[in-house]
């Protein structure tokens, strides 16, 4: 006989099914399936096995004992004076009274938990409170620790009203980690994620079905759908505290993979190709209603195809150096906090070293001036101070005022805010918003309006 789970729960083996119950609700105390998956995996093995050898070494006595032939005793009937009971646990049983069917307790719990995951809440409490075996209060209590365990532990689902039945009768309070987890299971289940701030149900939906790259590739291309997948999957995962059943894990990674700002791998350059694509042929079909010539339509569609991917480009450089300011380090590393800036000016000198490819100075400004859309105004002040500025100049070489507005409002803005950040000893994305760089703003916009008036008319 193997000694290894008497070992792990540190009890002798000769303990009952009590002692073994009170050594695995104590080990649970420290060995949480949130925080230790294999460790409690290692130790519910353990609980389940020495439960099962105890309840043989039982079987194994009480048959031994049916084989032994007992001498016949001479039982005196009692005075009819004498209260005292012929049985010591039943007052009230008679000699000719047969002893009471040994309950299965393990079908029973299997019976319950089948009630549980069916019935309504209200026909559930009716049965839990008309089923004769649980009149026994040691038998209830054996099997409402039994059923809690399984729906803990387990992966037993149930409805949060069930629960609720269940720990009203049985007289437990699940903890909260174990409503976590059921909430979960009712999501996968229902395909229902409103609790998870997801109101759209193919998304979990995705979620569940097998990986196959050619839908997950062109639901990638839908605007916000890998996001909210992502994010999805990472509430899920992280309530219920292990991997979640029901859910695909190559999906879950997948949608990790593109959700994240700094992934430049191929999937992430397959999406900027297919939606393009998808772009160039509603163009293609628009030019093939409208009757234009072959070479006009071919020159739109070009040109869609490489301002759609162009956009794409930008708008992922833009997340990555968004989610590169969030950081905290980014307040001590100023080529990290002022990449704007870099960019910005990156922008400037190939404008005026390389006039005829205007592109590449508006792909390398349009990410760093696109990082303050949401101050909206503020930007916008720094950009006119600037171009005001920038015409009053009689300088006729000049790249477009444009580009030079974005690239003032992306280096006014950042450097304003990086300023704000190092004096307060924040994080350049938690200084988005204050005072200084708005009064700021405020001056650029007025005093370089009144300085290019200056200049023109001076």
């Amino acid at each position: 006989m193997s000694d290894w789970p008497y070992a792990l729960l540190d009890i002798d083996e000769d303990a009952d099914e009590r002692a073994i119950k009170r050594a695995y609700a104590r080990l649970l105390k420290t060995t949480r399936p949130d925080e230790d998956p294999a460790g409690f995996q290692r130790l519910h093995e353990a609980y389940q096995e020495a439960l099962a050898l105890q309840r043989e070494q039982a079987l194994e006595v009480a048959s031994e004992d049916a084989h032994i032939t007992l001498p016949s005793l001479e039982v005196t009937a009692p005075d009819a004076t004498s209260h005292m009971p012929l049985h010591r646990g039943h007052s009230d049983a008679r000699p000719d009274e047969p002893a009471p069917p040994r309950i299965d307790e393990a079908a029973l719990r299997e019976e319950l938990i089948a009630h549980a995951g069916g019935d309504l809440p209200s026909a559930f409490r009716h049965y839990l409170e008309h089923h004769p075996a649980l009149y026994a209060l040691d038998v209830k209590h054996r099997i409402g620790q039994a059923i809690f365990e399984s729906i803990a532990y387990e992966k037993v689902q149930v409805r949060p009203g069930t629960m609720a039945v269940l720990a009203d009768f049985f007289g437990f309070t699940p903890p909260e980690w174990v409503e976590r987890r059921q909430q979960v299971l009712q999501a996968v289940s229902t395909e229902n994620a409103d609790a998870f701030d997801e109101d759209r149900p193919l998304t979990i939906r995705q979620l569940k079905r097998a990986f196959g790259w050619p839908l997950a590739l062109v639901l990638a291309c839908v605007p916000g759908f890998a996001f909210r997948a992502a994010r999805l999957s990472r509430r899920l995962t992280a309530d219920y505290g292990d991997d979640v059943p029901g859910l695909d894990g190559r999906q879950q990674a997948f949608f990790e993979r593109i959700a994240d700002p700094f992934y430049a791998g191929p999937w992430r350059w397959a999406t900027v190709v297919l939606t393009a694509a998808f772009a160039t042929l509603a163009i293609a079909g628009l030019c093939a209603v409208s009757e234009l010539a072959p070479e006009r339509q071919q020159r739109m569609m070009g040109l869609t195809f490489v301002a759609v991917a162009g956009m794409l480009c930008i708008w992922h450089a833009m997340r990555a150096l968004w989610a590169l300011r969030e950081r905290p380090a980014t307040m001590h590393s100023p080529w990290i906090a002022l990449m704007p800036v870099w960019l910005a000016v990156a922008g400037l000198l190939a404008a005026w070293s390389l006039p005829q490819l205007p592109a590449l100075a508006f792909a390398l400004v349009l990410p760093a001036a696109l990082l303050h859309f949401r101050q909206f105004f503020d930007a916008l002040r720094f950009g006119i101070g600037t171009s005001w500025l920038v015409r009053a100049l009689p300088m006729p070489d000049l790249p477009s005022p444009w580009l030079l507005a974005l690239a003032g409002a992306a280096i006014g803005m950042t450097v304003f805010d990086w300023a704000y950040a190092t004096r307060h000893r924040i994080s350049i994305a938690a200084a988005t918003g204050n005072r200084w760089t708005t009064i700021a703003s405020f001056t650029v916009f007025v005093g370089l309006g009144i300085a290019g008036l200056a200049i023109r008319y001076g």
